[in-house]
């Protein structure tokens, strides 16, 4: 009796641990995930201005399941990389998008999304945009591919930039983003046969094309306490003329006032590359995603959605200004307050319990070295790459009689040029990248130092981040000298502004918040990675994981 009691109980036991682990009917999972990536926004902004939140970050903090300690584990954080993290579940190493742009071993550079062309300075570069590069499948593909006879899936990816788009719908996806050029959200034939009626419609409604200029005012009074910090009207460091802040008109056509003369362009200033700074842009990406919520919703009441909604402004206007500026600290409140927004309407359209909201962020920023330097931080310092290249090139001018050896940087890389280097043995060779490789090793604010074969040959603890540099290599990609920085140094080939090039906390460390009326609220303070996002988020909705995926599920969602 004892044994077939023990037996009974265990197979009871198994019997219920196997109903947990099954995935959700479909009638119980959300209609609506809406995914919202603000690109851009490291987590050091969150101690700072959370006791200022009033909406949307307010809600999501207080009743989510909130990840403390989520990072990006690759060492040069950019827009496409992080994206594909979020939407792949893979590291460059395996999802091949290394950055936004990378280069073959002659230097000639290949932009993520333009697969057989350089893009063009006009909106035609637009028609060839796809994901082909990408060398895995993503959430929205499985989503996709798990409609039923009765319910259709749908994915979506809006953005202001067009590589998130991308990066997140992937092939199965739609992806819309924002023509800079003419000031319509569009998207090509990769992805829909034609425009479809409702976007067409919204461009029709908005008029954003017609715009001669906007005005940005903060979202609370100018002296409120949620802009009581040291620096925020500092601009000394910045690489714009001028504040955008403050009730002046800025223009849509006429941009090149704001640009400072003396400096590199971060970006191509196309008409709208100001607005696109703006919290209109978010506003207007906001609005369109609720068209886009009416579309799927009110016309097919069982079909579900997946939402990518990708807000770049804060990354288009902190290169510029740094994450101490009263425009970076404000485009936040204006998120708060545009996400509360969004979640409204969505849950009045849908239901409560039919949606469900993850928030996260690409990458983080560093802060702006001479800043820091005004704060007492005197580890923080702006190495220029063109200095380093002069000087580089000028050591071996002197010692092999080569010119131009060290052909350019690229975050945080050399390029050496073959071409000289092949007019000498392959000892002198090896001699040339030994004398560059020590120069960079005792110059001020570099702290390590490989050839792209060293880089992959090393061995480091999984989460070092040495390590980090390794998971960013793809089939011979990258750089020929790679650089890891010292703390709150920027090699960069600009003289203002920052960027966001290190795998160190400021750069990596991003907010990851999941939202589901049915998931218990928690603090997680666990170390986990944005990789895991994917995967969490296929078993919950009871779909397959992209295949590439590999990454465990996320702690503290049942």
């Amino acid at each position: 009796m004892r044994n077939y009691s023990t037996k009974f109980f265990l197979s009871l036991l198994l019997a219920t641990l196997f109903c947990l682990a099954m995935p959700k009917s479909q009638d119980t999972q959300p209609r609506l995930v809406a995914v919202i990536i603000i690109d851009q926004f490291a987590y050091h902004y969150i101690p700072k201005l959370h006791t200022h939140f009033r909406y949307g970050f307010k809600e999501l903090f207080e009743k989510g399941v909130v990840y403390t300690r989520a990072y990006h584990a690759h060492a040069v954080p950019e827009t496409a990389p992080g994206h594909h993290a979020l939407s792949t579940g893979t590291l460059p190493s395996i999802h091949s998008v290394i950055l936004n742009e990378w280069f073959d071993s002659h230097g000639k550079g290949t932009f993520y999304g333009y697969p057989s062309l350089q893009p063009t300075e006009d909106d035609n570069k637009y028609n060839a945009l796809s994901c082909t590069q990408t060398r895995v499948d993503g959430l929205s593909d499985q989503f996709v591919m798990a409609s039923t006879n009765d319910t259709t899936h749908h994915a979506l990816a809006l953005s202001l930039k067009p590589q998130p788009a991308l990066s997140c719908a992937q092939r199965l996806g739609k992806a819309v983003w924002f023509n800079e050029y003419t000031g319509n959200f569009i998207s090509n034939a990769n992805y829909f046969a034609q425009t479809p009626s409702w976007l067409n419609d919204f461009n029709q409604k908005y008029q954003l094309p017609k715009l001669t200029s906007v005005t940005w005012h903060c979202l609370y009074p100018p002296h409120d306490k949620a802009y009581d910090f040291p620096y925020i009207d500092n601009y000394d460091f910045v690489s714009l003329s001028k504040p955008m802040i403050g009730g002046m008109p800025i223009p849509i056509k006429d941009v090149e006032s704001f640009y400072k003369i003396d400096d590199s362009k971060h970006q191509e200033h196309t008409a709208y590359s100001l607005f696109l700074k703006t919290p209109h842009a978010s506003k207007a990406l906001i609005e369109l995603a609720k068209v886009a919520l009416d579309e799927t919703f009110k016309s097919n009441k069982k079909d579900r959605l997946l939402l990518w909604l990708c807000l770049g402004n804060l990354d288009l206007l902190c290169h510029y200004y740094g994450p101490h500026a009263r425009e970076s600290i404000d485009t936040i409140y204006h998120f708060d307050e545009q996400i509360q927004d969004f979640m409204n309407y969505a849950t009045k359209l849908v239901g409560a319990d039919n949606c469900m909201f993850v928030l996260t962020a690409d990458h983080g920023i560093a802060p702006v070295p001479e800043i820091m330097n005004k704060q007492g931080m005197s580890l923080a310092k702006r190495v220029r790459a063109k200095d380093l290249i002069s000087s580089m090139n000028d050591l071996i001018k002197k010692k092999y009689n080569l010119d131009a050896v060290v052909s350019m940087y690229e975050p945080t890389f050399f390029i050496l040029n073959k071409d000289a280097l092949a007019t000498v043995s392959q000892s002198i060779q090896q001699s040339i990248i030994a004398d560059i490789k020590n120069f960079l090793a005792h110059h001020e604010g570099i702290k390590r130092v490989w050839t792209q074969e060293e880089l992959r040959q090393a061995t480091f603890q999984p989460d070092s981040l040495e390590n980090f540099y390794k998971n960013q290599l793809y089939n011979n990609r990258f750089g020929d000298i790679i650089c890891m920085p010292e703390p709150y140094c920027l090699i960069s080939n600009y003289a203002a502004g920052t960027s966001h090039l290190s795998p160190y906390d400021y750069d990596t460390h991003v907010p990851l918040i999941i939202y589901h009326k049915g998931i218990e609220h928690h603090v997680i303070s666990q170390k986990v990675w944005a990789g895991q996002l994917p995967g969490t988020l296929a078993t919950m909705l009871g779909i397959n994981r992209p295949v590439a995926s590999n990454c465990e599920i996320l702690p503290g969602i049942a």
